[in-house]
């Protein structure tokens, strides 16, 4: 005849107890153990630097600037630049105009239509007027601002030709 082995009560709690200690124990460490995997790196696109090289001309006209853009005669360059970027080059003039935002704005809309260049954009106004065109791979912006602060100065030019 076998004989049962009774465990008594505060040994099942007990047992029990170990058993449930040692489990938290092996989830705790499992938890651990994934937390400390260092995820795969996703590979990174290097971003390529677009900051164009800018060349400062002062006063003065950058040499490559079109000759066939007209540019009042006598006027002071105020600024002028040009921003070489891969494989295209912006050359930019500001200039003070003894002539009005009208008188300018008529100007270089005759010429832009006569050298057939498309104007795609174009704003007209009292105190600003704007003209935006292409021609073959070449851009062009004329900003005309009002600029009464010296005498017998108008209106302030701002002319950028984007060559591609």
């Amino acid at each position: 005849m076998e004989t049962e082995t009774v465990v008594p009560p505060h040994k099942k709690k007990f047992l029990t107890l170990i058993v449930l200690v040692v489990v938290i124990i092996f989830v705790v460490l499992v938890v651990n153990q994934k937390r400390n995997v260092a995820p795969t790196p996703t590979p990174q696109v290097a971003e390529l630097s677009q900051e164009p090289q800018k060349i400062d001309f002062g006063t003065n006209m950058p040499t490559d600037f079109p000759t066939d853009i007209p540019v009042e005669k006598g006027v002071k360059v105020e600024q002028s630049y040009s921003l070489n970027y891969a494989g295209q080059k912006q050359l930019t003039i500001v200039f003070l105009s003894t002539k009005t935002v009208k008188e300018n704005y008529t100007l270089y809309a005759d010429f832009l239509k006569k050298q057939n260049w498309n104007i795609s954009n174009k704003y007209e106004s009292a105190n600003v007027s704007s003209l935006y065109g292409t021609k073959e791979s070449n851009d062009i912006n004329v900003t005309i601002s009002e600029n009464i602060s010296a005498a017998g100065v108008k209106s302030q030019v701002s002319i950028s030709v984007l060559k591609k």
